[in-house]
Protein backbone atom coordinates (compact mmCIF):
# COMPACT_ATOMS: atom_id res chain seq x y z
CA UNK A 1 0.00 0.00 0.00
CA UNK A 2 1.41 3.49 -0.98
CA UNK A 3 2.43 5.77 2.06
CA UNK A 4 0.71 8.73 0.27
CA UNK A 5 -1.97 10.45 2.42
CA UNK A 6 -5.60 10.87 0.37
CA UNK A 7 -5.21 13.99 0.95
CA UNK A 8 -2.59 16.87 -0.83
CA UNK A 9 -4.62 19.84 -1.23
CA UNK A 10 -2.66 21.39 1.77
CA UNK A 11 0.18 19.84 0.58
CA UNK A 12 1.75 22.65 -2.04
CA UNK A 13 0.15 25.82 -0.42
CA UNK A 14 1.17 24.38 3.37
CA UNK A 15 4.78 23.34 2.30
CA UNK A 16 5.01 26.73 0.58
CA UNK A 17 3.52 29.09 3.70
CA UNK A 18 6.11 27.02 6.30
CA UNK A 19 9.37 27.80 3.91
CA UNK A 20 11.29 30.49 5.56
CA UNK A 21 14.48 31.27 7.58
CA UNK A 22 15.55 28.21 9.31
CA UNK A 23 15.38 29.54 12.72
CA UNK A 24 18.60 29.64 14.74
CA UNK A 25 19.41 27.39 17.47
CA UNK A 26 20.80 28.38 20.87
CA UNK A 27 24.71 28.34 21.05
CA UNK A 28 26.30 26.51 23.74
CA UNK A 29 23.14 26.24 25.89
CA UNK A 30 23.13 24.46 28.86
CA UNK A 31 20.32 23.02 30.45
CA UNK A 32 20.32 22.37 34.32
CA UNK A 33 18.21 19.70 34.08
CA UNK A 34 18.42 19.04 38.13
CA UNK A 35 16.75 22.58 38.57
CA UNK A 36 14.01 21.26 36.24
CA UNK A 37 10.86 20.05 37.98
CA UNK A 38 9.89 16.37 37.39
CA UNK A 39 6.53 15.35 35.94
CA UNK A 40 5.32 11.43 35.51
CA UNK A 41 2.66 10.16 32.91
CA UNK A 42 1.70 6.76 32.22
CA UNK A 43 1.32 6.33 27.84
CA UNK A 44 -0.96 3.59 27.39
CA UNK A 45 -1.82 1.44 24.01
CA UNK A 46 -5.47 2.81 22.82
CA UNK A 47 -6.53 0.65 20.15
CA UNK A 48 -8.44 1.70 17.58
CA UNK A 49 -10.58 4.49 20.37
CA UNK A 50 -11.10 7.57 18.31
CA UNK A 51 -12.97 10.74 18.36
CA UNK A 52 -15.53 9.28 17.36
CA UNK A 53 -15.37 6.59 19.56
CA UNK A 54 -14.85 8.49 23.07
CA UNK A 55 -18.24 10.53 21.94
CA UNK A 56 -20.76 7.67 21.58
CA UNK A 57 -22.07 5.92 24.31
CA UNK A 58 -22.64 2.60 23.19
CA UNK A 59 -18.97 2.58 22.77
CA UNK A 60 -17.19 4.31 26.28
CA UNK A 61 -18.82 4.65 28.95
CA UNK A 62 -17.51 8.15 29.60
CA UNK A 63 -19.10 9.67 26.58
CA UNK A 64 -21.90 11.57 28.72
CA UNK A 65 -19.41 13.09 31.16
CA UNK A 66 -17.62 14.28 28.31
CA UNK A 67 -20.15 15.34 25.43
CA UNK A 68 -23.06 16.62 28.35
CA UNK A 69 -20.93 17.53 31.55
CA UNK A 70 -17.35 19.09 29.96
CA UNK A 71 -15.56 16.57 31.51
CA UNK A 72 -11.44 16.12 30.61
CA UNK A 73 -10.56 12.22 29.61
CA UNK A 74 -7.72 13.13 32.04
CA UNK A 75 -10.44 13.62 34.74
CA UNK A 76 -11.52 10.18 34.41
CA UNK A 77 -8.72 7.75 33.47
CA UNK A 78 -5.35 9.57 34.62
CA UNK A 79 -4.91 6.63 37.29
CA UNK A 80 -5.98 4.05 35.20
CA UNK A 81 -4.02 4.43 31.91
CA UNK A 82 -2.09 1.59 32.58
CA UNK A 83 -4.73 -0.79 32.95
CA UNK A 84 -6.26 0.76 29.74
CA UNK A 85 -3.39 -0.11 27.96
CA UNK A 86 -3.25 -4.05 29.11
CA UNK A 87 -6.92 -4.72 27.84
CA UNK A 88 -6.58 -2.89 24.54
CA UNK A 89 -2.94 -4.61 23.44
CA UNK A 90 -3.85 -7.86 25.04
CA UNK A 91 -7.30 -7.72 22.26
CA UNK A 92 -9.63 -7.41 25.29
CA UNK A 93 -11.31 -4.02 24.41
CA UNK A 94 -10.89 -1.92 20.99
CA UNK A 95 -7.85 -4.26 19.35
CA UNK A 96 -9.01 -6.42 16.61
CA UNK A 97 -4.73 -7.51 15.60
CA UNK A 98 -3.25 -7.46 18.60
CA UNK A 99 0.62 -8.01 18.55
CA UNK A 100 1.68 -10.67 20.27
CA UNK A 101 3.99 -9.31 23.25
CA UNK A 102 3.42 -5.86 23.37
CA UNK A 103 3.87 -3.71 26.20
CA UNK A 104 0.23 -1.89 27.31
CA UNK A 105 2.11 1.08 28.71
CA UNK A 106 5.11 3.09 28.69
CA UNK A 107 6.34 5.43 31.73
CA UNK A 108 7.55 8.48 30.87
CA UNK A 109 9.29 11.05 32.69
CA UNK A 110 9.34 14.58 31.42
CA UNK A 111 11.51 18.20 32.42
CA UNK A 112 11.08 21.61 30.67
CA UNK A 113 12.70 24.90 30.92
CA UNK A 114 13.06 27.81 28.57
CA UNK A 115 14.89 30.80 28.45
CA UNK A 116 14.09 34.19 26.10
CA UNK A 117 14.22 32.23 22.78
CA UNK A 118 13.36 28.54 23.48
CA UNK A 119 11.45 25.95 25.27
CA UNK A 120 13.46 22.79 26.67
CA UNK A 121 12.37 19.80 26.79
CA UNK A 122 13.80 16.47 28.16
CA UNK A 123 11.64 12.71 28.24
CA UNK A 124 13.09 9.77 29.30
CA UNK A 125 11.21 6.02 29.12
CA UNK A 126 12.55 2.54 29.21
CA UNK A 127 13.23 0.31 26.21
CA UNK A 128 10.74 -2.12 25.09
CA UNK A 129 11.46 -6.04 25.55
CA UNK A 130 11.87 -6.71 22.75
CA UNK A 131 12.88 -3.60 20.22
CA UNK A 132 14.99 -4.93 18.24
CA UNK A 133 12.09 -8.07 17.60
CA UNK A 134 9.17 -8.11 14.50
CA UNK A 135 6.13 -6.54 16.12
CA UNK A 136 3.54 -7.95 14.04
CA UNK A 137 2.88 -10.57 11.26
CA UNK A 138 5.01 -9.89 8.32
CA UNK A 139 8.42 -7.86 10.44
CA UNK A 140 8.80 -4.83 11.50
CA UNK A 141 6.40 -1.93 10.27
CA UNK A 142 8.56 0.55 10.46
CA UNK A 143 12.40 -1.31 10.10
CA UNK A 144 13.96 2.66 9.88
CA UNK A 145 12.78 3.68 13.27
CA UNK A 146 12.94 1.89 16.47
CA UNK A 147 11.06 4.48 18.24
CA UNK A 148 9.48 7.56 17.17
CA UNK A 149 8.10 10.62 19.87
CA UNK A 150 5.61 13.06 19.29
CA UNK A 151 4.14 15.86 21.32
CA UNK A 152 1.10 18.05 20.00
CA UNK A 153 0.38 21.47 21.27
CA UNK A 154 -2.71 23.77 22.06
CA UNK A 155 -3.14 27.20 22.66
CA UNK A 156 -7.10 26.78 23.26
CA UNK A 157 -7.69 27.50 19.68
CA UNK A 158 -8.91 24.08 18.85
CA UNK A 159 -12.34 23.04 20.04
CA UNK A 160 -12.18 20.07 22.82
CA UNK A 161 -8.58 19.89 22.70
CA UNK A 162 -7.88 21.66 25.90
CA UNK A 163 -10.10 18.15 27.13
CA UNK A 164 -9.01 15.40 24.97
CA UNK A 165 -5.50 16.33 24.20
CA UNK A 166 -4.48 14.17 21.05
CA UNK A 167 -8.24 12.98 20.15
CA UNK A 168 -9.13 15.84 18.61
CA UNK A 169 -7.09 14.54 15.84
CA UNK A 170 -7.51 10.81 15.79
CA UNK A 171 -10.47 9.59 13.60
CA UNK A 172 -12.44 6.40 12.62
CA UNK A 173 -11.27 6.65 9.35
CA UNK A 174 -7.61 7.19 9.44
CA UNK A 175 -4.89 4.60 8.70
CA UNK A 176 -5.61 0.82 10.14
CA UNK A 177 -9.15 2.51 11.71
CA UNK A 178 -12.76 0.90 11.18
CA UNK A 179 -13.86 3.02 8.74
CA UNK A 180 -10.80 4.21 6.97
CA UNK A 181 -11.78 4.46 3.18
CA UNK A 182 -10.50 0.93 0.73
CA UNK A 183 -8.44 3.21 -1.43
CA UNK A 184 -4.66 3.64 -2.30
CA UNK A 185 -3.01 5.83 0.48
CA UNK A 186 -4.45 6.62 3.69
CA UNK A 187 -6.30 9.40 5.95
CA UNK A 188 -3.92 10.71 7.98
CA UNK A 189 -4.84 12.95 11.36
CA UNK A 190 -7.02 16.06 11.00
CA UNK A 191 -9.34 18.24 13.09
CA UNK A 192 -13.49 18.18 12.99
CA UNK A 193 -13.20 22.11 12.66
CA UNK A 194 -11.43 21.23 8.79
CA UNK A 195 -14.68 19.19 7.65
CA UNK A 196 -17.67 20.83 6.90
CA UNK A 197 -19.64 17.20 9.32
CA UNK A 198 -18.31 14.62 11.33
CA UNK A 199 -20.23 11.75 11.66
CA UNK A 200 -20.33 10.47 15.03
CA UNK A 201 -22.84 7.25 14.63
CA UNK A 202 -23.41 5.96 11.68
CA UNK A 203 -20.82 4.26 9.01
CA UNK A 204 -18.70 5.54 7.88
CA UNK A 205 -17.84 7.54 11.06
CA UNK A 206 -15.51 10.66 10.92
CA UNK A 207 -15.58 13.30 7.62
CA UNK A 208 -12.35 12.64 5.68
CA UNK A 209 -14.63 13.29 2.25
CA UNK A 210 -15.90 17.00 3.64
CA UNK A 211 -12.84 19.02 3.85
CA UNK A 212 -13.45 22.52 3.87
CA UNK A 213 -12.01 24.42 0.79
CA UNK A 214 -8.70 25.46 0.96
CA UNK A 215 -9.46 29.41 1.10
CA UNK A 216 -11.25 28.37 4.79
CA UNK A 217 -8.17 26.00 5.57
CA UNK A 218 -5.62 28.73 5.33
CA UNK A 219 -7.78 31.23 7.04
CA UNK A 220 -7.65 29.17 10.02
CA UNK A 221 -4.23 28.55 9.65
CA UNK A 222 -3.16 32.15 10.17
CA UNK A 223 -6.05 32.40 13.15
CA UNK A 224 -4.06 29.61 15.25
CA UNK A 225 -6.71 27.07 14.64
CA UNK A 226 -4.54 24.17 14.82
CA UNK A 227 -2.02 21.68 17.02
CA UNK A 228 1.35 22.06 16.73
CA UNK A 229 3.23 18.62 16.09
CA UNK A 230 6.53 18.22 16.50
CA UNK A 231 8.19 14.46 16.31
CA UNK A 232 12.11 13.00 16.77
CA UNK A 233 12.46 9.75 14.81
CA UNK A 234 15.59 8.01 15.58
CA UNK A 235 16.53 6.64 12.68
CA UNK A 236 19.33 8.00 10.57
CA UNK A 237 21.15 8.65 13.51
CA UNK A 238 18.08 10.96 14.59
CA UNK A 239 15.81 13.13 12.65
CA UNK A 240 13.46 15.96 14.01
CA UNK A 241 10.41 16.67 12.34
CA UNK A 242 7.76 20.31 12.66
CA UNK A 243 4.61 20.91 11.46
CA UNK A 244 0.96 20.79 12.71
CA UNK A 245 -2.44 19.37 12.18
CA UNK A 246 -5.31 20.92 9.92
CA UNK A 247 -7.14 19.31 7.56
CA UNK A 248 -4.27 16.66 7.18
CA UNK A 249 -0.87 16.33 8.95
CA UNK A 250 2.01 18.29 7.52
CA UNK A 251 5.85 17.47 8.81
CA UNK A 252 8.98 18.80 7.39
CA UNK A 253 12.68 18.17 8.93
CA UNK A 254 13.61 21.62 8.93
CA UNK A 255 11.05 23.59 11.59
CA UNK A 256 11.23 25.02 14.49
CA UNK A 257 11.95 22.18 16.97
CA UNK A 258 15.31 20.29 17.26
CA UNK A 259 15.53 17.04 19.22
CA UNK A 260 18.54 14.62 20.03
CA UNK A 261 18.11 11.46 21.28
CA UNK A 262 19.68 8.46 22.43
CA UNK A 263 19.81 5.29 24.60
CA UNK A 264 21.36 5.75 27.81
CA UNK A 265 21.40 2.11 29.58
CA UNK A 266 18.27 0.63 29.53
CA UNK A 267 16.20 3.87 28.55
CA UNK A 268 15.67 6.09 25.78
CA UNK A 269 16.84 9.77 26.53
CA UNK A 270 15.16 12.62 24.45
CA UNK A 271 15.93 16.13 24.56
CA UNK A 272 13.85 18.95 22.68
CA UNK A 273 14.23 22.73 21.73
CA UNK A 274 11.78 24.52 20.27
CA UNK A 275 11.84 27.87 19.70
CA UNK A 276 8.63 30.09 21.62
CA UNK A 277 8.43 32.13 18.53
CA UNK A 278 9.60 30.55 15.36
CA UNK A 279 7.63 33.15 13.06
CA UNK A 280 6.53 30.25 11.06
CA UNK A 281 2.97 29.26 10.15
CA UNK A 282 2.18 25.99 11.59
CA UNK A 283 4.13 26.70 14.99
CA UNK A 284 2.30 27.85 18.42
CA UNK A 285 3.80 31.28 19.76
CA UNK A 286 4.57 30.30 23.63
CA UNK A 287 4.61 33.02 26.10
CA UNK A 288 6.08 32.71 29.80
CA UNK A 289 2.92 33.31 32.23
CA UNK A 290 1.21 31.04 30.07
CA UNK A 291 -0.43 27.38 29.87
CA UNK A 292 -0.94 24.66 26.85
CA UNK A 293 -2.35 21.72 26.57
CA UNK A 294 -0.11 18.94 25.21
CA UNK A 295 -0.06 15.31 24.19
CA UNK A 296 2.25 12.35 23.82
CA UNK A 297 2.57 9.78 21.68
CA UNK A 298 5.89 6.80 21.62
CA UNK A 299 5.95 4.68 18.43
CA UNK A 300 8.00 1.39 20.32
CA UNK A 301 9.12 -1.68 18.66
CA UNK A 302 8.94 -0.19 15.29
CA UNK A 303 5.37 0.42 15.27
CA UNK A 304 4.02 2.81 12.80
CA UNK A 305 0.50 4.56 12.68
CA UNK A 306 -2.09 4.10 14.93
CA UNK A 307 0.03 1.50 16.80
CA UNK A 308 1.47 4.01 19.03
CA UNK A 309 0.82 4.66 22.55
CA UNK A 310 -0.60 7.66 23.98
CA UNK A 311 -1.09 10.30 27.00
CA UNK A 312 -4.14 11.92 28.15
CA UNK A 313 -4.41 15.77 28.04
CA UNK A 314 -1.63 17.31 30.22
CA UNK A 315 -0.86 21.09 30.82
CA UNK A 316 2.77 22.42 29.92
CA UNK A 317 3.07 25.53 31.60
CA UNK A 318 6.21 28.27 31.50
CA UNK A 319 6.29 29.02 35.04
CA UNK A 320 2.46 29.12 34.96
CA UNK A 321 0.05 26.06 36.18
CA UNK A 322 0.51 22.96 34.63
CA UNK A 323 1.23 18.85 35.46
CA UNK A 324 4.58 19.92 33.46
CA UNK A 325 6.51 22.87 34.95
CA UNK A 326 8.84 24.59 32.45
CA UNK A 327 11.40 27.02 34.75
CA UNK A 328 13.13 29.71 33.20
CA UNK A 329 16.78 29.33 33.32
Amino acid sequence: MSTRPLFTTLGAAACALMLGTSPVWAAGKTIDWAKAPEAKTVLFYPGQASFEWIQTGTDHGGARSFTKKGEKCSGCHAEETADMGKKMASGQKIEPTPIPGKRGSIPLQIKAAYDAENLYMRFEFPVGPHNDAPNAPGGKMDPDNEIKLGMMIDDGHVTDADRSGCWASCHNDARDMPSAPKKDGFVSKYLPESRTSISLKEEPRGGWDKMKPQAELDAMLKEGKFLDLVRFKSGKGGVSEDGYVLGERVLKQDGGAKFEGKKEGDHWVITMTKKLNSGQPGDKVLQPGKTYTVGFAIHDDHAWGRFHHVSLDMRLGLDADGEIKAVKQ
